[in-house]
């Protein structure tokens, strides 16, 4: 019940904002102001704040959105007398929707009813949209420390350090050859999303992206659900030579996903699909930076995110972000 509530209090919100900074002062609606208050009022507390701050800047914003979804839900969770607030203020709405006012349609009493709930329904059903193009931007630095690492052979070092600020990468010249390092520069930092995957196929999703609410340019991601065995481990191949070094700034679960998942980061070269180059594993809000030295006569790397929180019972779910990664050129 929660999560209906959680959803349809910040998808009606999102449009009646979208609606008021379109429409301006006359698209006000008194009922759906005081939704907005109560929005205010209950997530006063700063990083909540700061979350309900974003979506109100950029409602049409779907990660914004869905950031605030997930963090409503959890507060609701943990206050039930805020979800009755919330449920007393959304029931006040629902029997005549102000989409319904604003557009004066004048029907009888039980026809309004269905088409407010039709038009509910299909409205709060439709997805947002997102920007997957990358932007040569400069990548943050993140605030974290680091811990384990695996490797697996004599030529490959690689390590997990605390996050600094990077100077900004750009994509592969005009001139040279995509996915070959040796057609630039050798030490020119190539993002990864730029390289060639088999079949032209993306399974991650890629663009710019948060990890724990700070923002990477061409990251990758991956959803992870720990209710479907399909949906705890997801993975993504790039082809690639002539590059010696692996940098990934941060790498965690983004500012939407369940504040209790902990997921693990793994590196294979080539055909090898068992013994990762690099493996490391972040827990609940922990973010880590990888740098891994790759070895000679690397053709392929693939990226794999699992999950490790097994709850079957409340479907722990999020994302799992690769945060700016790329790769260096140069002969190992």
């Amino acid at each position: 019940m929660n999560k209906e509530l959680a959803r349809t209090v910040v998808r009606t919100s999102a449009q009646y904002l979208i609606h008021k900074k379109h429409f301006g002062p006359g698209a006000i609606n008194a009922d759906l102001e005081i939704l907005i208050h109560h929005l205010e009022s209950l997530l006063s507390e700063a990083y909540l704040g700061e979350t309900l701050a974003r979506f109100t800047e950029e409602p049409g914003d779907s990660v914004r959105e869905e950031t605030l979804r997930l963090q409503l839900l959890n507060f609701l969770r943990a206050n039930p007398e805020a979800a009755r607030v919330l449920a007393g203020a959304l029931a006040k709405i629902r029997p005549r929707p102000w989409w319904d006012r604003q557009r004066g349609l004048l029907i009888g009493g039980t026809a309004v009813a269905v088409v407010a709930v039709i038009g509910l329904v299909v409205w709060l059903a439709a997805p947002g949209s997102t920007s997957t193009g990358p932007r040569a931007e400069p990548i943050p630095s993140s605030a974290t420390a680091t811990t384990t690492t695996t490797t697996t052979t004599t030529t490959t070092t690689s390590s997990v350090v605390p996050s600094s600020s990077a100077p900004p990468l750009t994509s592969i010249p005009v001139s040279g050859q995509p996915g070959d390092g040796g057609s630039v520069a050798s030490g020119t930092k190539i993002f990864v999303d730029g390289l060639p995957r088999p079949q032209n196929t993306w399974i991650f999703r890629n663009g710019d992206h948060d990890v724990q609410l700070v923002q990477f340019n061409n990251s990758m991601w991956g959803s992870l659900n720990s209710c479907y065995t399909s949906e705890r481990s997801v993975r993504q191949e790039f082809k690639l030579r002539n590059f010696k070094r692996l940098e990934v700034p941060a790498v965690d679960t983004d500012s939407t996903s369940d504040t209790s998942m902990s997921v693990k980061f793994q590196v294979f070269a080539n055909a090898e699909q068992v013994t990762p180059l690099l493996e490391v594993v972040t827990g609940p809000g922990e973010t880590k930076k990888i740098e891994l030295d790759l070895p000679a006569n690397v053709f392929s790397l693939t990226f794999q995110a699992s999950l490790l929180t097994a709850d079957v019972k409340n479907c722990v779910r999020g994302n799992a972000v690769w945060g700016s990664p790329h790769v260096v050129a140069g002969r190992s």
